[in-house]
């Protein structure tokens, strides 16, 4: 079963009169476990499709589009952890008689971890982050260096294409993005919902800093796990930081596989699918 429903953002009184944030949320399967899916920048819960129907008779999957991605109608210039984990709980309040398991990828990951203190759910059971962002990631590791103070000039750089482009080549001579990454700003600057994507998400982003001890006592305050899978062909991803980032942490477990930064849904399946299995007393 495969359909989608819309979520509408809250706004505070004193912006009522501006347009409705919405966020476009595709649902797979429909099983009684609820799977909540959060895809990584670029992409769309459609990237959560086929591990959706992979599961589909033993979990129902939740997959919202991120801000400025997808179907998702976002007005406003940039969203906040406030935000997010409003959009989330809002999903959780529908299932609060369920089993409730998290995954994040590469962005997606990065949001849940910063969000995850502020959710409230009685069977929260697992979290599961794939290649996340925020632990070295080769993405936005220059971002997380940047003072703030150079982020909302560089957010309007980024909806200039010849701009942003010469600031891309500088960064990439001089080692601080790798060439993949120039070369992807390159073939996606032509576009203009790419531009606003992009711009939305740098005024965004350093809002939801990795944060490893707060990521740990959140695991610990809910009672849960959390499975860290990382590809070791991923070129996007600093394996060492993000080694020595999550492995500290006791509630943490790093799960390495062969792949890249692709989501590896047969993996997953079958994890979501032991889980199942262990869960049942």
């Amino acid at each position: 079963m495969t359909t989608h429903f819309w979520l509408t953002h809250t706004r505070p009184s004193q912006h009522a009169h501006a347009p409705e944030n919405r966020i476009y949320v595709r649902q797979y399967g429909q099983g009684r476990a609820i799977l909540l899916a959060v895809h990584g920048f670029g992409r769309s819960g459609a990237r959560m499709e086929r591990l959706g129907l992979h599961l589909g008779q033993q979990f129902t999957t939740l997959a919202p589009d991120l801000p400025y991605h997808g179907k998702t109608e976002w007005y406003d210039d940039r969203y906040t952890p406030e935000d997010f984990t409003l959009i989330l709980q809002q999903l959780l309040n529908r299932y609060h008689d369920r089993p409730v398991y998290l995954l994040g990828h590469s962005l997606g990951g990065r949001y849940l971890s910063s969000c995850l203190a502020g959710l409230t759910h009685p069977d929260l059971r697992d979290v599961a982050l794939v290649a996340p962002d925020g632990a070295g990631g080769r993405y936005t590791n220059w971002i997380d260096t940047l003072p703030t103070v150079l982020v909302r000039p560089l957010a309007r750089i980024s909806e200039r294409p010849r701009a942003i482009l010469r600031l891309s080549n500088w960064l990439s001579k001089r080692g601080i993005i790798n060439r993949y990454s120039a070369e992807y700003l390159k073939y996606n600057l032509n576009d203009r919902p790419f531009r606003r994507r992009i711009a939305g998400t740098l005024r965004s982003i350093l809002k939801f800093p990795p944060r490893a001890e707060e990521f740990e006592a959140a695991l610990r305050r809910h009672n849960i796990k959390c499975t860290v899978f990382v590809g070791d062909k991923d070129p996007l991803l600093h394996h060492d930081r993000l080694v020595s980032m999550y492995t500290p942490l006791p509630s943490v477990h790093l799960h390495h596989y062969t792949g890249s930064h692709w989501l590896p849904e047969r993996l997953l399946a079958d994890y979501y699918r032991d889980s199942l299995v262990t869960a049942v007393p």
